[in-house]
Protein backbone atom coordinates (compact mmCIF):
# COMPACT_ATOMS: atom_id res chain seq x y z
CA UNK A 1 0.00 0.00 0.00
CA UNK A 2 1.47 3.65 -0.52
CA UNK A 3 2.20 5.80 2.74
CA UNK A 4 -1.53 7.84 2.01
CA UNK A 5 0.07 10.55 2.97
CA UNK A 6 2.86 12.54 0.74
CA UNK A 7 4.23 14.44 3.67
CA UNK A 8 5.09 11.10 5.63
CA UNK A 9 8.33 8.73 5.67
CA UNK A 10 6.36 5.59 5.81
CA UNK A 11 3.52 3.52 7.96
CA UNK A 12 3.22 1.78 10.88
CA UNK A 13 0.04 -0.98 11.03
CA UNK A 14 0.32 -1.52 14.94
CA UNK A 15 -3.09 -1.18 15.31
CA UNK A 16 -5.61 -2.41 11.70
CA UNK A 17 -9.09 -2.17 10.76
CA UNK A 18 -12.09 0.12 10.96
CA UNK A 19 -16.08 -0.30 11.89
CA UNK A 20 -16.89 3.14 10.07
CA UNK A 21 -17.85 1.60 6.50
CA UNK A 22 -16.77 4.36 4.47
CA UNK A 23 -18.15 3.44 1.02
CA UNK A 24 -14.87 4.91 -0.79
CA UNK A 25 -12.40 3.40 1.63
CA UNK A 26 -9.71 1.82 -0.29
CA UNK A 27 -8.22 0.54 2.75
CA UNK A 28 -10.52 -1.80 3.27
CA UNK A 29 -11.31 -3.40 -0.06
CA UNK A 30 -7.87 -4.26 0.02
CA UNK A 31 -7.90 -6.00 3.47
CA UNK A 32 -11.07 -8.18 2.21
CA UNK A 33 -9.42 -9.02 -1.37
CA UNK A 34 -5.39 -9.35 -1.98
CA UNK A 35 -4.59 -8.47 1.31
CA UNK A 36 -6.93 -11.28 2.47
CA UNK A 37 -3.77 -13.92 2.71
CA UNK A 38 -2.01 -12.06 4.85
CA UNK A 39 -2.50 -12.58 8.68
CA UNK A 40 -3.24 -9.78 9.67
CA UNK A 41 -6.01 -9.44 7.13
CA UNK A 42 -7.44 -12.92 7.94
CA UNK A 43 -10.49 -11.18 9.62
CA UNK A 44 -10.72 -8.93 7.06
CA UNK A 45 -11.35 -5.47 8.47
CA UNK A 46 -12.02 -6.25 11.93
CA UNK A 47 -10.23 -3.69 14.55
CA UNK A 48 -6.99 -5.26 16.44
CA UNK A 49 -3.43 -4.60 17.61
CA UNK A 50 -0.60 -6.13 15.79
CA UNK A 51 1.41 -6.81 18.93
CA UNK A 52 4.58 -7.65 16.47
CA UNK A 53 4.40 -4.67 15.24
CA UNK A 54 4.61 -3.02 18.76
CA UNK A 55 8.77 -4.03 18.25
CA UNK A 56 9.60 -1.79 15.16
CA UNK A 57 12.40 0.51 15.23
CA UNK A 58 12.21 3.90 13.73
CA UNK A 59 14.68 6.05 12.69
CA UNK A 60 15.42 10.02 13.83
CA UNK A 61 13.88 12.87 11.20
CA UNK A 62 11.37 10.19 9.84
CA UNK A 63 7.47 11.00 10.29
CA UNK A 64 5.62 7.69 10.54
CA UNK A 65 1.77 7.29 10.08
CA UNK A 66 0.09 4.81 12.78
CA UNK A 67 -2.56 2.63 11.27
CA UNK A 68 -2.27 3.82 7.89
CA UNK A 69 -4.72 0.34 7.51
CA UNK A 70 -7.17 1.31 10.22
CA UNK A 71 -8.42 3.89 12.52
CA UNK A 72 -6.95 3.55 15.96
CA UNK A 73 -10.18 5.34 17.41
CA UNK A 74 -11.29 1.75 17.57
CA UNK A 75 -7.90 0.61 20.29
CA UNK A 76 -8.37 -0.06 23.70
CA UNK A 77 -7.15 2.44 26.60
CA UNK A 78 -4.43 -0.31 27.34
CA UNK A 79 -3.48 -0.65 23.61
CA UNK A 80 -3.28 2.79 22.92
CA UNK A 81 -1.02 2.97 26.26
CA UNK A 82 1.13 0.14 24.50
CA UNK A 83 1.13 2.39 21.23
CA UNK A 84 2.11 5.56 22.61
CA UNK A 85 4.73 3.74 25.00
CA UNK A 86 6.87 2.72 21.81
CA UNK A 87 6.16 6.56 20.42
CA UNK A 88 7.82 7.44 23.49
CA UNK A 89 11.15 5.74 23.11
CA UNK A 90 11.80 7.78 19.66
CA UNK A 91 11.75 11.27 20.63
CA UNK A 92 13.70 12.47 17.67
CA UNK A 93 10.73 10.43 15.06
CA UNK A 94 7.21 12.52 14.55
CA UNK A 95 4.07 10.35 14.48
CA UNK A 96 1.19 11.13 12.68
CA UNK A 97 -2.46 9.74 14.88
CA UNK A 98 -4.99 10.80 12.27
CA UNK A 99 -8.37 9.30 13.37
CA UNK A 100 -11.88 9.69 11.81
CA UNK A 101 -13.45 9.75 15.39
CA UNK A 102 -10.37 12.19 17.46
CA UNK A 103 -13.52 12.34 20.56
CA UNK A 104 -11.05 9.48 21.86
CA UNK A 105 -8.61 11.48 22.60
CA UNK A 106 -10.60 13.48 25.11
CA UNK A 107 -12.27 10.72 26.39
CA UNK A 108 -9.17 8.71 27.53
CA UNK A 109 -7.40 11.76 29.08
CA UNK A 110 -3.99 10.31 27.88
CA UNK A 111 -1.11 12.15 27.80
CA UNK A 112 0.02 12.64 24.44
CA UNK A 113 4.11 12.74 24.05
CA UNK A 114 5.52 15.97 21.87
CA UNK A 115 6.45 13.70 19.13
CA UNK A 116 2.77 13.14 18.19
CA UNK A 117 0.68 14.85 15.94
CA UNK A 118 -3.00 14.79 16.18
CA UNK A 119 -5.05 14.63 12.58
CA UNK A 120 -8.69 14.07 11.27
CA UNK A 121 -10.02 13.54 7.73
CA UNK A 122 -12.91 15.28 6.98
CA UNK A 123 -14.39 15.11 3.19
CA UNK A 124 -16.39 18.51 3.15
CA UNK A 125 -18.29 20.77 5.82
CA UNK A 126 -20.94 19.24 5.11
CA UNK A 127 -23.34 16.22 6.79
CA UNK A 128 -23.31 12.94 4.43
CA UNK A 129 -24.20 9.29 4.02
CA UNK A 130 -20.94 8.00 2.92
CA UNK A 131 -19.67 7.13 5.81
CA UNK A 132 -20.63 5.54 9.63
CA UNK A 133 -17.88 7.63 10.86
CA UNK A 134 -18.96 11.12 12.95
CA UNK A 135 -20.09 14.10 10.84
CA UNK A 136 -17.02 16.01 9.09
CA UNK A 137 -18.38 19.21 11.84
CA UNK A 138 -18.13 16.92 14.90
CA UNK A 139 -14.55 15.59 13.75
CA UNK A 140 -13.03 19.17 13.20
CA UNK A 141 -14.63 20.46 16.21
CA UNK A 142 -13.24 17.91 18.84
CA UNK A 143 -9.77 18.29 17.19
CA UNK A 144 -9.99 21.59 17.89
CA UNK A 145 -10.56 21.36 22.05
CA UNK A 146 -8.22 18.80 21.79
CA UNK A 147 -5.17 20.46 24.08
CA UNK A 148 -2.00 19.66 22.51
CA UNK A 149 -0.33 22.03 19.72
CA UNK A 150 0.32 19.34 17.06
CA UNK A 151 -2.69 18.77 14.99
CA UNK A 152 -3.22 17.79 11.12
CA UNK A 153 -6.07 17.70 8.72
CA UNK A 154 -7.02 15.76 5.32
CA UNK A 155 -9.31 16.78 3.21
CA UNK A 156 -10.05 13.73 0.81
CA UNK A 157 -11.70 12.54 -0.97
CA UNK A 158 -12.52 16.36 -1.27
CA UNK A 159 -16.61 16.43 -1.91
CA UNK A 160 -18.36 19.53 -2.95
CA UNK A 161 -18.41 21.95 0.60
CA UNK A 162 -19.06 26.03 1.40
CA UNK A 163 -16.14 27.19 0.86
CA UNK A 164 -16.34 30.52 3.76
CA UNK A 165 -17.52 28.02 6.96
CA UNK A 166 -15.04 24.88 5.57
CA UNK A 167 -12.01 27.99 5.78
CA UNK A 168 -13.61 28.57 9.19
CA UNK A 169 -12.92 25.31 10.97
CA UNK A 170 -9.41 25.39 9.33
CA UNK A 171 -8.73 28.41 11.03
CA UNK A 172 -9.91 27.53 13.83
CA UNK A 173 -8.06 24.04 13.56
CA UNK A 174 -4.77 26.06 12.74
CA UNK A 175 -3.06 22.94 11.17
CA UNK A 176 0.48 22.99 10.53
CA UNK A 177 -0.08 20.56 7.49
CA UNK A 178 -3.09 20.65 5.30
CA UNK A 179 -3.54 17.44 2.58
CA UNK A 180 -5.46 17.61 -0.09
CA UNK A 181 -6.96 14.40 -1.95
CA UNK A 182 -9.84 13.63 -4.80
CA UNK A 183 -11.52 10.55 -4.86
CA UNK A 184 -8.99 8.24 -7.26
CA UNK A 185 -10.84 5.14 -7.08
CA UNK A 186 -14.43 6.28 -9.16
CA UNK A 187 -16.67 5.76 -6.12
CA UNK A 188 -19.03 9.11 -8.03
CA UNK A 189 -18.43 11.52 -4.74
CA UNK A 190 -20.05 14.94 -5.06
CA UNK A 191 -16.84 16.93 -6.17
CA UNK A 192 -16.71 20.76 -5.96
CA UNK A 193 -15.97 22.74 -9.29
CA UNK A 194 -12.68 23.69 -10.42
CA UNK A 195 -12.56 26.90 -9.45
CA UNK A 196 -14.11 26.63 -6.07
CA UNK A 197 -11.28 24.15 -5.54
CA UNK A 198 -9.08 26.63 -6.78
CA UNK A 199 -10.60 28.96 -4.16
CA UNK A 200 -10.44 26.91 -1.29
CA UNK A 201 -6.57 25.69 -2.05
CA UNK A 202 -5.26 29.75 -2.41
CA UNK A 203 -7.28 30.60 1.04
CA UNK A 204 -5.70 27.29 2.77
CA UNK A 205 -2.54 28.69 2.06
CA UNK A 206 -3.03 32.04 3.73
CA UNK A 207 -3.96 30.30 6.98
CA UNK A 208 -1.43 26.84 6.87
CA UNK A 209 2.19 27.10 5.39
CA UNK A 210 2.21 23.27 4.69
CA UNK A 211 -0.82 22.78 2.20
CA UNK A 212 -0.12 19.26 -0.05
CA UNK A 213 -1.69 18.59 -2.79
CA UNK A 214 -1.94 15.04 -3.41
CA UNK A 215 -1.85 13.26 -6.71
CA UNK A 216 -4.81 12.75 -8.35
CA UNK A 217 -6.43 16.23 -7.65
CA UNK A 218 -5.38 17.84 -11.05
CA UNK A 219 -8.20 15.69 -12.39
CA UNK A 220 -10.64 17.80 -10.86
CA UNK A 221 -8.97 21.24 -11.94
CA UNK A 222 -8.63 19.84 -15.36
CA UNK A 223 -12.14 19.47 -16.21
CA UNK A 224 -12.24 23.63 -15.91
CA UNK A 225 -10.53 23.00 -19.73
CA UNK A 226 -13.15 20.46 -21.23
Amino acid sequence: MSRMFKSITRTWNVYVGCWFGCSYCNARKAAETRFRHIPRYKDGFNPHLVESELKRTFKPGQFIFVSYMGDIAFASPSEFVAILERIESYPDTDFLICSKEPGFFIKWNIWLPPNVVLGTTIETNKPHQFSLAPTPEIRATWLRFIPHPRKFLSIEPIMDFDLEELLHWVELLQPEIIEVGADNYHNHLPEPSPEKLEALLTNLRNICPNVIEKDGLERLKERRKK
